[in-house]
C-alpha cells in the first residue's frame, strides 16, 4: 500500500472515531446544551482535516503532476473553505 493513501486513511479513521466518539458522549450527557459544545468541537476540527488529508494528498502527487494543476488544486480547495463560510 502507498505511505501517502495509508496516512491520509488513517487520519480520516482518527477523525471518524473522533466523530463517532461525540456521538456516544452526546448519548451520554443527554443534554442538549453539552451535544451542541460537542458538536462545535467536531466541528471546527473538520476543516483542519480536510486541509491535513488534502495536503498529504497533495505532497504524494507532487512529484508527478505539473505545477499549473496543482496550483488548480489548491485553488479548488480554498474555494471549498470559501464556500463553506
Amino acid at each position: 500500500m502507498d505511505a501517502t493513501v495509508m496516512r491520509m486513511a488513517v487520519l480520516r479513521i482518527l477523525f471518524g472515531s473522533v466523530s463517532i466518539i461525540g456521538a456516544i458522549l452526546m448519548f451520554y450527557f443527554n443534554r442538549v446544551e453539552d451535544a451542541l459544545k460537542i458538536n462545535a468541537f467536531i466541528g471546527s476540527i473538520g476543516p483542519f482535516v480536510f486541509l491535513t488529508v488534502s495536503g498529504i494528498g497533495l505532497l504524494g502527487i507532487s512529484g508527478q503532476m505539473e505545477l499549473y494543476k496543482i496550483a488548480m488544486v489548491v485553488a479548488g480547495i480554498l474555494l471549498i473553505m470559501l464556500g463553506t463560510r
